[in-house]
């Protein structure tokens, strides 16, 4: 009876060992690309890229990962991963690595939690850090493919509103698109002939039918303007006010955490 189990159980071994096998033998037969013992399958393309990526984007990737490939053959032919350096690199790498795990596992069992009130009290604390260094514009935003439309837009904003010119085109959102409340500092603002055009508009008034590029055309209404050393208002950067708020009580939980590890382990310094 014991024996017979045992035989049942290298059979089961053998089984699962060839399977094991078959699939990979599998995946390497459907690779797309094999330097040495390494293979660049569809599914490691996949992983590395998105459906809006070119055609060249994939034949880019691939030849990076080949020419890389290539690299670390020449490197392991010549001795290089055997080499002093090479070990001391790795062993600082090691290092960095670890460390790097160590603040992020710190840091995820510390969630920092945000509140209203706790967000505009760091922005009143910290005004400073949200004073304007370059001219900055919230505007609405209309992109149509089509002149005439555009031009009929803008006079239905001008005499109607924004919002009514919106809704009168609604069931025609494949031509044209809308972008509202856009925050951004002029100089991203492309192309800079454009930027140019709308810096000029008064708040609350609309430019003139705006080529952007080819057979693209924009209508614009500025909404508000800030130069340089204005304050931004709390509502319209509380996204960016909380960004700041995280990254400074996570400096706050570092320098906490390092505080600790000096208490936990012995260092001296020799001076």
């Amino acid at each position: 009876m014991h024996t017979k189990q045992k035989k049942n159980n290298s059979l089961v071994l053998i089984i699962l060992l060839l399977l094991l096998f078959s699939c990979k033998k599998k995946e390497e037969e459907n690779f797309v690309v094999k330097v040495g013992n390494s293979v660049l399958t569809e599914a490691m393309i996949e992983e590395s890229t998105d459906s809006s990526k070119s055609n060249k984007f994939r034949e880019e990737l691939i030849r990076e990962w080949i020419e890389t490939k290539l690299i670390y053959l020449d490197a392991i032919s010549k001795d290089v991963v055997s080499s002093d350096e090479y070990n001391r690199i790795i062993d600082e790498a090691k290092v960095d690595v670890a460390n790097a795990l160590a603040v992020k596992k710190m840091i995820s069992k510390n969630p920092v939690t945000t509140t209203n009130e706790a967000l505009e009290k760091f922005y009143v604390e910290n005004i400073k850090l949200f004073k304007v260094s370059s001219p900055r514009l919230i505007y609405n935003k209309a992109t149509f493919l089509s002149k005439v439309i555009a031009t009929k837009f803008r006079k239905i904003a001008i005499s109607k509103g924004w919002e009514n010119a919106v809704k009168y085109f609604s069931n025609n959102r494949s031509q044209f698109s809308i972008e509202e409340n856009k925050l951004e500092y002029l100089y991203n603002i492309l192309p800079e002939y454009f930027a140019n055009q709308i810096f000029k508009i008064s708040e609350n008034e609309f430019s003139k039918v705006i080529e952007t590029s080819k057979n693209t055309f924009a209508v614009v209404q500025m909404i508000k303007r800030y130069y340089k050393n204005d304050v931004l208002e709390f509502d319209e950067i509380k996204d960016e006010i909380k960004v700041k708020y995280i990254s400074y009580k996570q400096k706050e939980l570092y320098n906490n955490y390092l505080k600790e590890l000096y208490n936990e382990y012995s260092s001296e310094i020799k001076r």
